[in-house]
């Protein structure tokens, strides 16, 4: 009897392993997401335009303008893949807060953008340039205000209480 109540358990358990769904997931995720072609704008080598790059990242199909700004603020974020390229945003910096209001974007971000930011005038240039153009690439965004906290966006020479428009000037043109 008791050799039978073993066996049976060891059965159990053997099938039970060979019971589970065969799912692809590479399939399920194929379904669901799709890849969109992105233009962020980092720095050049001496903090005087910023350059665009091009990258692809994996979408939602049903993805909110903010959870897509999201996305692309967090590759900003990483930083630049190619060369003669510069970060603008320090690599501490979260996230805390996207809203879209009409032609409009707000953005807050953690204290780290203040207290992690290396400073000076062109490097809080270049991280305003690189932010604000980067976001006006989204359709239908003219608009962008960042915020560190809920206040007002200050690193060390510029205090951006107001939403500010794309700046061509900034781009560099071959």
């Amino acid at each position: 009897m008791r050799k039978t109540v073993i066996l049976a358990i060891i059965c159990a358990l053997v099938l039970s392993g060979c019971s589970e769904p065969n799912i692809n997931m590479d399939e399920t995720i194929g379904q669901e997401l799709r890849e969109n072609e992105i233009v962020l704008y980092f720095a050049n080598s001496q903090a005087t335009f910023v350059v665009p790059e091009n990258r692809i990242v994996q979408v939602e199909k049903d993805v909110t303008k903010e959870e897509y700004a999201s996305i692309i603020i967090g590759e900003l974020i990483k930083g630049p893949k190619g060369e003669n390229l510069y970060p603008t945003i320090p690599s501490e910096v979260k996230i805390l807060n996207i809203d879209v209001e009409g032609d409009t974007i707000y953005v807050d971000f953690s204290e780290e953008m203040h207290t992690k930011h290396w400073g000076g005038a062109a490097g809080e240039d270049m991280t305003i340039s690189s932010l604000v153009n980067t976001l006006t690439e989204l359709e239908g965004i003219k608009y962008v205000l960042p915020s560190v906290e809920g206040m007002a966006l200050s690193i060390e020479h510029m205090i951006v209480d107001y939403p500010l428009e794309r700046m061509e000037e900034k781009i560099y043109k071959e």
